[in-house]
C-alpha cells in the first residue's frame, strides 16, 4: 500500500500480522481508518476472514462500515452497500464481499461475539462497560485462528485497557503492543495530512499552535 495514502505508524500498524495487536493512542490519529483499510481487505480477500467491529456507538458503527466501503472502492473491490442487518436479534451494519466474506459492525455486549469466528475490532477498549468480559470472548476467536485487535485512548489508570497495556509492556501477557502519542504522529505527518485534507496551508507555527 502505497506510503502517499497511510502514514508511517498507520503503515506500521497494518504490516503487523500479529494474532493480537492492541494499541494505546491519542485522539484522531487515524488509526481505526488505517483499520477500516485493513478490514477491507481482510474480507474481500478469497483466503480472507470476516470481521467484527465492536464500536462504543451506533454511529461510530456506522462510520467504521463506511469507511471499510471507501475502502473497498480504493482497492477495487467487488463490495456492497451497507446494510442494515440483525444477528440473532442483534442489531448490527455489515458489508458483504464477492469472497464471501464480510464486515460486520456490532454492539459491545460480550455474547455477540459467541459462535463467531474471524477478526475482532474492539475500538475505544477503554470505555466499553464489560471490557474484560468483551476481551475473553474476542479471544476464542484466536482458536481456530482468528485475530483481535484491541484500540483505544486512555481512560484513567484504574481502567481494564490500562491494566492490560502496562501487562504487555513488562511482559506479563504476549501480545504485540503499539503507541502513538500525538507528538509521534506529528512527526509522521499528521498534521500535514490535515492541512491536505482541509485545504489548509501547512505551516510549522500552525502545527505547534
Amino acid at each position: 500500500m502505497s506510503s502517499s495514502i497511510l502514514l508511517p505508524y498507520q503503515e506500521r500498524w497494518m504490516k503487523d500480522k500479529a494474532s493480537v495487536k492492541i494499541c494505546e493512542k491519542s485522539r484522531r490519529v487515524g488509526l481505526t481508518w488505517a483499520e477500516a483499510a485493513d478490514a477491507a481487505v481482510t474480507a474481500g480477500s478469497q483466503k480472507g476472514l470476516d470481521v467484527y467491529y465492536i464500536g462504543y456507538s451506533e454511529d461510530i458503527a456506522r462510520e467504521f462500515v463506511r469507511d471499510v466501503i471507501e475502502w473497498s472502492g480504493h482497492f477495487q473491490l467487488v463490495a456492497d452497500a451497507m446494510q442494515e442487518v440483525y444477528l440473532e436479534n442483534i442489531r448490527a451494519f455489515q458489508v458483504g464481499y464477492a469472497s464471501g466474506f464480510r464486515v460486520v459492525a456490532l454492539s459491545s455486549r460480550p455474547t455477540n461475539l459467541r459462535g463467531r469466528q474471524g477478526r475482532v475490532i474492539i475500538d475505544e477498549a477503554a470505555f466499553h462497560p464489560d471490557l474484560p468480559g468483551l476481551i475473553k470472548a474476542a479471544m476464542a476467536f484466536l482458536m481456530w485462528g482468528g485475530q483481535v485487535r484491541i484500540i483505544s485512548t486512555h481512560n484513567g489508570i484504574e481502567n481494564y485497557f490500562y491494566e492490560l497495556v502496562e501487562d504487555c509492556r513488562q511482559g506479563k501477557k504476549p501480545y504485540s503492543l503499539h503507541r502513538i502519542t500525538l507528538d509521534e504522529a506529528l512527526a509522521d505527518g499528521l498534521f500535514k495530512r490535515i492541512c491536505l485534507k482541509t485545504k489548509q496551508k501547512y505551516s510549522k507555527k500552525n502545527e505547534e499552535a
